[in-house]
């Protein structure tokens, strides 16, 4: 080191000698200037010979070793207070921040969903115009992480809605121990796991809506801002999970609030570089029916669903209210991936138990989903919610080449909510209509975090013992998101 200081003084000394030989050359020899700087260069070359025969002459191992030592101490008093402060990052846009020790965790998380939908009207009874604009589908904002190390949290609220931005509700708030993995208990308001569909996350779903028989499915018992406690035993390829839930958050016009038991069992069959296949069982019972007023034990059910394009709240299929005393779910469901293919299917079944002597009321429905990633990403696998999350590109937009990822897409989904449909209500005869939707359409994914959707459908629904209700539309959806 010592040694490298000498060569650098050597060369500068060298250079200004160099320069002062040219402006002798320049300038007259009884300049006084002159011979006062070649005084100092001459004095400068005599300490530095000085110094460098001291170097040939003296063992510098010893101030070496010294200098080691004195710079290791000081690293190492560096290392110490950077380890003592908060961790901050930006882990795909989401703002995080870590304890040191790491016990403690902390990050923002933000959902932002605007759609657009157009209705082209059919033949449809008068009375029946499905509405076309736009609305902010969901705008989530709120904070998760980790505390003590073995306890987790999620708080998010929702401001969107089906047509209407509500002043903010309850989406998310629960508390969960994780201490004894590969258990973990959940209490709250939460989505419980109910499905393969259902635990698709909101900003990872392929269309633009859940297929209408897995979404009915789904809120029987379950859906987010359900109010409940949960038992579940995850791992990495297995997740089996049983959840007591309540009301939830967004209800006010009910009396002795619904009680229900949501079950599922999922198993990651095939895992390989090139395939996942998920296989998956689901059901819901409600134990005890929600009274629509105080001081009575009548509880009333009702089944219903709209177009697969959420523009309001308007419902296509409807059993209207039930009398009921329980109600049963059951469904199967798959998913696998190959390559740049993705398929995915299920079948759901509901039972109700009326309260009188009229027939108990079944129904059913099912629906069947591919994408192709034209770019030729795969859907990863999500060991956490057993289900498979949105395209990650390869090749970001931006980047040298990139463009995004990009897939086609197409489902069929089937909703039948007659039962009896030619008896009279009042014979046990539930019309309640009978929905075929095909979808296609577009996703592009520019880069982590922000999707762009394109839906198509064509919707159909009949009624066996009122045709002139049926309804026909076809229907486009743009949905523009960004998740952090």
């Amino acid at each position: 080191m010592t040694k490298g200081l000498v060569l650098v003084l050597a060369g500068t000394v060298a250079l200004n000698a160099s320069a002062v030989a040219q402006t002798r050359g320049a300038q007259a020899p009884s300049d006084p200037r002159i011979g006062l700087l070649e005084q100092q260069l001459r004095s400068v070359q005599q300490q530095l010979a000085d110094i460098k025969a001291r170097q040939d002459t003296t063992d510098s191992s010893a101030v070496l070793a010294d200098l080691k030592r004195s710079t290791e101490r000081r690293q190492a008093e560096i290392d110490k207070r950077l380890d003592g402060q908060v961790r901050t990052g930006l882990d795909n846009g989401r703002l995080t921040f870590a304890s040191p020790s790491g016990a403690f965790t902390f990050a923002l998380r933000s959902l932002v969903q605007f759609d657009y939908g157009y209705f082209a009207q059919g033949r449809n009874p008068p009375g029946v115009d499905l509405n076309s604009g736009s609305n902010f589908r969901r705008a989530q904002f709120g904070f998760t992480g980790t505390a003590w190390r073995d306890w987790s949290y999620n708080f998010t609220y929702d401001f969107g809605g089906n047509g209407i931005e509500r002043s903010g509700y309850i989406y998310t708030a629960y508390l969960q121990y994780d201490g004894l993995k590969p258990f973990g208990f959940r209490i709250g308001a939460f989505a419980p796991f109910a499905g393969i569909d259902d635990s698709t996350g909101s900003g990872d779903l392929l269309f633009l809506e859940r297929a209408s028989v897995s979404d009915i499915a789904r809120n029987i018992g379950g859906a987010p801002s359900r109010e409940g406690a949960s038992i579940f035993a995850q791992g990495d390829r297995y997740l089996v999970s049983v959840a007591f839930t309540g009301k939830k958050t967004t209800d006010s016009a009910t009396f002795d609030a619904q009680e229900a038991i949501v079950t599922r069992a999922s198993w990651l069959a095939i895992s390989n570089d090139n395939v996942k296949w998920l296989l998956d069982a689901n059901s819901t019972h409600v134990l005890k029916v929600a009274d629509p007023t105080p001081n009575t034990n009548a509880g009333v059910f009702r089944l219903s669903n709209g177009p697969e394009l959420a523009i309001d709240a308007v419902r296509t299929v409807d059993t209207g209210n039930i009398d009921a005393r329980k109600v049963t779910q059951w469904g199967v469901e798959t998913a696998a991936t190959y390559g740049p293919l993705y398929g995915q299917a299920g079948y759901f079944r509901f039972n109700i138990d009326r309260r009188t002597i009229l027939p108990d009321p079944n129904f059913k429905g099912w629906y069947a989903l591919a994408t192709w990633s034209l770019t030729g990403e795969t859907h990863p696998y999500d060991p956490s919610s057993a289900s498979f999350r949105g395209l990650r590109p390869a090749k970001p937009l931006g980047s040298d080449g990139g463009i995004g990822a990009w897939e086609i897409k197409g489902r069929y989904s089937n909703i039948n909510l007659d039962y009896l449909p030619s008896a009279a209500p009042a014979s046990g005869g539930v019309p309640g209509g009978v929905q075929n939707i095909w979808s296609v359409g577009l996703n592009w994914y520019p880069v982590n975090g922000i999707r762009f959707a394109l839906d198509y459908e064509n919707i159909q629904v009949g009624h066996v013992s009122a045709p002139a209700t049926d309804i026909s539309s076809n229907a486009i959806g743009l949905r523009s998101q960004i998740s952090l």
